[in-house]
């Protein structure tokens, strides 16, 4: 029984495997399997943790899916129903922080279909940053030079009507580190009215080049320069304003500034008052040597700064012992002398600043006396002439470099149309009224009738 038993089962496994294996055979010979290549599908990504970017090589942002190739192994009957949308290929980030991995790319069906797949690569780099945001400020550069008589003011930039001056970085963390400014660029060259333009804000590094990856929000803003008409320029030195006394035994051996000259914006009235310009004090106390400030500009009340003027200056203080001569500029009143009767005259400018040389003592002198040039047109006719002033320097005390020139205009009157005689009963010299100003120096004073 037993060996009936054992004989018959090993028949029907014996029979099974026949039919199985010609099974087998039939089927591959009827309908074998076959291949079939697709390039470039791109590859899903999947698990990417929030706040976390897929970047390329360089950096940047990643515009496009890495893409692979694949190859489907099936019968004839499948092939025909696979569609390149059956195949969809995957990399798994779950878990994945910044920085580069070796990522396995998975294929999956998105329907039920009988077959195998093969991909190239088997692996990819996936590089992932941390995405970030930051404000940074926004600075407005302009470009050319508006005409002679007119004036750009500082630009104004704002967004939907809100004043902005800081703006939003986003984008990959080695992207959005480098990002040091962001620019609007405007072109009001030879421009004598306003401009007012959108503009594209730009990244930029501490260097001033473009930074790519990133974004700016707002991307444009309105620019607006104001550009006016000015009422009137004067250029006027720039004189440090010094407090303090050096350490004993030590003086201010000469004092530097840059720039010496600036100009000036504002009406007739306080831009003819306007001299010079001061600067924020520079304090010496206690010094024994030599120190550069930056210090702030003050425009004159009534006047201001011409716009691209410079509204600080580099001040230098040489500070050396008390023994030892040094050179010194200080700021200088000009007269003329030496106007020919009947003659008008003008001078521009009428303080220049002169370098001085001396010991502390002989320089000492000048403390209590106005310091002042002269220009002697005695004998020059109408016209404009560059002259160079003189000065009267105390013993020992010398002119450290040609005092700056200035310019002389002389100009007859105009012709005065005879009017009615006047009468004058008393026929003495006559004098001055209460309130009557004194007459200019150099210039022929004219009585006063009293009817």
């Amino acid at each position: 029984m037993v060996d009936f038993l054992n004989t018959s089962a090993l028949r029907f496994l014996l029979a099974l495997i026949l039919a199985f294996t010609l099974w087998v055979f039939v089927s591959y010979t009827q309908n074998p399997d076959r291949s079939i290549a697709y390039e470039n599908i791109p590859v899903d990504i999947e698990g990417l943790a929030p706040g976390l970017i897929v970047i390329d090589k360089e950096g940047l942002p990643r515009a496009q899916r890495p893409e692979v190739d694949l190859t489907v192994l099936a019968d004839d009957e499948t092939l025909n129903n696979v569609r390149i949308s059956d195949l969809r290929p995957f990399v798994d980030l779950t878990g994945r922080g910044p920085g580069e991995h070796n990522v396995p790319v998975n294929v999956v069906t998105t329907r039920s279909l009988r077959l195998r797949t093969a991909v190239e690569p088997e692996y990819l780099l996936i590089r992932l940053d941390q995405e970030i945001t930051q404000t940074v400020a926004l600075t407005v550069e302009t470009t050319g030079v508006v005409p002679f008589g007119f004036e750009a003011r500082a630009p104004q930039v704002t967004s939907r009507g809100q004043p902005l001056t800081a703006v939003t970085v986003r984008g990959p963390q080695g992207r959005v580190t480098r990002v040091a400014a962001v620019r609007a660029r405007v072109d009001i060259d030879r421009l004598t009215a306003n401009y007012n333009s959108p503009r594209t804000l730009e990244p930029v590094d501490a260097n001033g080049q473009p930074v790519a990856g990133v974004t700016v929000e707002p991307a444009t803003a309105d620019i607006l320069v104001p550009i006016i008409s000015s009422v009137g320029l004067k250029r006027v030195p720039v004189v440090p304003s010094i407090t303090g006394f050096p350490a004993s035994g030590y003086v201010v051996a000469g004092v530097e500034v840059s720039p010496l000259l600036v100009t000036l914006t504002g009406s007739s009235g306080p831009l003819d008052d306007a001299e010079n310009v001061l600067t924020a004090d520079v304090d010496v106390t206690g010094a024994a040597q030599t120190f550069t400030r930056t210090v702030s500009l003050i425009a004159p009340r009534g006047t201001q700064l011409r716009f691209g003027e410079p509204t600080e200056a580099l001040v230098t203080i040489r500070i050396a012992p008390i023994n030892r001569p040094f050179q010194v500029t200080v700021p200088a009143s000009v007269q003329m002398i030496g106007i020919s009767e009947g003659m008008l005259a003008s001078l521009s400018p009428n303080v220049v600043s002169v370098a001085l040389t001396g010991t502390s003592a002989q320089l000492e002198a000048l403390s209590s006396t106005q310091l002042l040039g002269v220009v002697n047109v005695r004998g020059l006719g109408p016209g404009t002439y560059e002259l160079e002033p003189t000065f009267t320097l105390p013993e020992g005390v010398t002119l450290a470099a040609p005092a700056p020139r200035v310019f002389v205009t002389l100009r007859l009157p105009p012709t005065v149309t005879p009017g009615p005689t006047l009468t004058i009963e008393n026929e003495s010299q006559p004098t001055a009224s209460p309130g009557t100003p004194a007459p200019t120096p150099g210039e022929t004073p004219t009585p006063t009738a009293t009817p």
